[in-house]
């Protein structure tokens, strides 16, 4: 039901006894929401029907389900494309002891789950039907946090999604276990991120290199935050929001300390005023990737994805290379002209972008 509410779903029929004080308790502030409706059976008459409507798309969830919200989400898309064809996809479980419907009220509560033909066997690790077994339980916290890799590919880089999730994940569902909280690890990792900042401006070779190193380690820490909130349900706007702000400014930190480096290694006041290039770069980027964001319309989604994968974190694998050969002042003086290259391209292609979208109208 949350994760539904999450979604925008604002009336829920829930078929269990409205006297059921185990029901009551497991609802919590739900049961108190006037758009939730305790009934013995759905298909009983009642009014919520002519309330609701036959005709009203609906999302019906039979058995004691864990899911994810890019399933969910992925069956609403579906479904808006072809509001003719229902849709019901059976659990991965062995049992197959749950499933997820999409359709019509009245078509749903028609088939009642049943009907020929239009059974899909769901695909990958959810959803899942706890079926009373004690393992269930343990095998369902296990196949949500590997689903949590999966949800963020598209909007992942390369190397991320090759190497970062598959560590990230992992972590995070062992801390999903423990009592820490999302904004923890984001404000760790930016001390974290700080601290490679400073190790990057200093001058010793074996220090550069291993504040290179760790921020690479740091890069792999960022998913873990928001992994965190997804298994715990605890995902909020103001903690994406801290999420966001806290890695532009780590950004800024490392290329300063990355400057800073290479003045005091090279004593070329170059590096000083490529800073103030780079910082100039950084301006154009975040405006150039504000309004490809707030890009609209047809294919919206696919172009938004593509602008945060290019827009990823991929370059600490350059940097630790780099690093490694000695190279960092190449670096600098790619980042600081490369921003500005990036941030006027993007902007090249969002106009592009919207031209067409408007031509299309």
């Amino acid at each position: 039901m949350l994760l539904c509410s999450r979604m925008g779903v604002r009336r829920f029929i829930v078929e269990a006894s409205p006297s059921g004080s185990k029901m009551r308790a497991a609802l919590g502030s739900f049961y108190s929401n006037p758009q939730v409706t305790l009934v013995d059976s759905i298909n009983a008459a009642g009014t919520w029907r002519d309330e609701v409507g036959l005709a009203a798309p609906c999302l019906a969830f039979r058995g004691n389900l864990v899911m994810a919200r890019s399933q969910l989400r992925s069956m609403l898309a579906d479904y808006a494309e072809n509001p003719s064809r229902e849709l019901h996809v059976v659990s991965a479980d062995a049992d197959h002891g749950g499933s997820i419907e999409v359709g019509a009220l009245g078509a749903i509560l028609q088939g009642d789950g049943n009907r020929a033909g239009a059974i899909i066997q769901a695909s990958g690790y959810l959803p899942f039907a706890l079926n009373g077994r004690p393992e269930d339980r343990e095998e369902a916290e296990l196949r949500l946090a590997k689903s949590v890799r999966v949800e963020s590919l598209e909007t992942d880089a390369v190397l991320a999604r090759l190497v970062d999730r598959r560590l990230s994940w992992r972590l995070s569902y062992r801390l999903a276990r423990t009592r820490i909280m999302p904004n923890h690890v984001t404000l760790a990792n930016t001390v974290l991120g700080f601290g490679c900042a400073a190790m990057l401006a200093q001058t010793n070779y074996w220090i550069r290199l291993a504040g290179a190193v760790l921020f690479l380690l740091s890069v792999t820490l960022d998913g873990v935050d928001g992994e965190l909130a997804r298994l715990r349900m605890v995902e909020s706007e103001a903690g994406a929001k801290l999420d966001v702000v806290t890695d532009n400014i780590v950004h800024i930190a490392i290329f300063v300390g990355l400057m800073v480096g290479c003045y005091r290694s090279s004593q070329s006041p170059a590096y000083l005023y490529l800073l103030a290039i780079l910082l100039g770069g950084f301006a154009i980027s975040g405006l150039a990737v504000k309004r490809a964001l707030n890009l609209t319309g047809e294919h919206a989604q696919r172009w938004i994805g593509a602008v945060e994968r290019v827009t990823g974190r991929d370059f600490a694998y350059l940097l630790v290379v780099l690093a490694l050969l000695n190279w960092l002042p190449v670096f600098a003086w790619g980042a600081a002209f490369g921003s500005w290259m990036f941030g006027f391209s993007l902007w090249w292609l969002t106009n592009r972008r919207r031209e067409n979208a408007e031509a299309r109208v």
